[in-house]
């Protein structure tokens, strides 16, 4: 690791102060560290170092910038790295004095080895309400690795059942609803779809279903990101793709919801398929828009979540913190229901400049992976 001091005196003389001295003794280092040229991490000692920097970045590389609250040191290292991101330019500012690890910085410094290509099943077609939400099929594998895959519902029901490899009958076995036999003859069909074509997640245009067995699948949706394989409804590409994305940066899988309602103070999310594991109690009731069959209606836990999209060109993403607040029980809206404080900015763009209806909602505080990933995609965080 090569560490350039950036100092508004004479580079040839850098005083060892105490700060850099420290520094080498917290991570047993040698004053041989710092270099003149050709860095991999820039340390910003002060204000007016902006050009001595620039100088000494190359567009190729990937760039750790050490800053503290002194001397302008956060200042300049925030114009520069405003500067490196018009270019496209990698970097990632650090808070020299709460750095735990040089681990934190080779970390980064790796260049990401290339996503593998995965495999989304799309059944049953796009919902052609969906006008914002469908990316150009050679766009999503160019630039996300994700290759689509499409079947029809009667492929899907021709095919022999496998096993119910998400637990749905231990899930929802137990609550006698009168469609609980053709979700789990639905589940078994789609564990030997996703064998057979080596899926890595799903999508389904779920209304499409409906005519053709008489019921939602909003269950099995649910019973599927319970254990761990993304599924998304009404055949939404940009959910879908979230979804797929996020469980490999955080190994969790969101709940995709509508934007319900967003006014100054907070939002509401809602939808018929949240996952059990981020409930506090569930029962199964009717769907909304059809009055009857299956849907959850869940009581999610409280605490923090992050709130996530992406655009349908691929381009940019919504990305906010937000806390449950309360659940709500409106026989208006899908049948779980959640209101979510977020910041002012975040609500303005959600009623100003949304990405589109469906969101995504992650448990815990997972912005820094996932703004990482998708701003080194080229996407702008909006």
């Amino acid at each position: 690791m090569k560490i350039f001091l950036a100092s508004s005196g004479d580079d040839s003389d850098i005083p060892p102060s105490s700060v850099v001295t420290d520094f080498l003794g917290r991570f047993n280092l040698t004053p041989d560290v710092f270099v003149q040229s050709n860095p991999d991490v820039i340390w910003f000692l002060s204000g007016g170092t902006e050009h001595k920097v620039l100088s000494r970045i190359e567009s190729k590389n990937r760039y750790c910038f050490l800053a503290s609250r002194n001397c302008n040191s956060w200042a300049a290292a925030t114009e520069v790295k405003a500067y490196l991101n018009e270019k496209g330019i990698n970097t990632k500012l650090f808070d020299v004095d709460k750095l735990q690890s040089l681990q934190e910085l080779e970390n980064y410094l790796t260049p990401p080895a290339p996503s593998p290509t995965t495999r989304l099943g799309v059944v049953g077609g796009v919902s052609d309400w969906l006008v914002s939400s469908t990316p150009d099929e050679d766009l999503l594998d160019e630039v996300l690795d994700i290759e689509l895959v499409n079947f029809s519902w009667d492929e899907l029901l021709e095919l022999p059942e496998g096993e119910d490899f998400c637990n749905f009958a231990e899930t929802f076995g137990r609550f006698g609803h009168d469609s609980f036999a053709s979700e789990l003859s639905l589940v078994k069909r789609f564990d030997t779809l996703i064998k057979q074509n080596n899926l890595d997640a799903i999508t389904v245009g779920c209304f499409g279903l409906i005519g053709k067995v008489g019921n939602t699948i909003c269950l099995p949706v649910s019973a599927m990101n319970n254990c761990g394989f993304p599924a998304a409804c009404e055949g939404d590409l940009c959910s879908a793709t979230g979804m797929m994305i996020v469980k490999r940066l955080t190994g969790k899988i969101p709940w995709m919801a509508n934007l319900s309602f967003a006014d100054r103070e907070a939002a509401i999310f809602s939808h018929c398929t949240v996952q059990q594991n981020l409930l506090n109690k569930m029962e199964v009731t009717t769907h909304y828009e059809t009055g009857k069959y299956a849907a959850v209606k869940g009581e999610m836990k409280g605490g923090e979540v992050t709130i996530f999209r992406i655009d349908r060109k691929l381009e940019n993403c919504f990305l906010s913190l937000g806390e449950i607040v309360g659940n709500c029980d409106s026989p208006m809206a899908c049948r779980t229901q959640v209101k979510v404080k977020m910041s002012a900015k975040g609500l303005f763009s959600l009623r100003e400049f949304p990405l589109g209806n469906h969101h995504l909602i992650i448990d815990g505080d997972c912005t820094d992976v996932i703004a990482e990933y998708f701003t080194n995609k080229g996407f702008r965080i909006v």
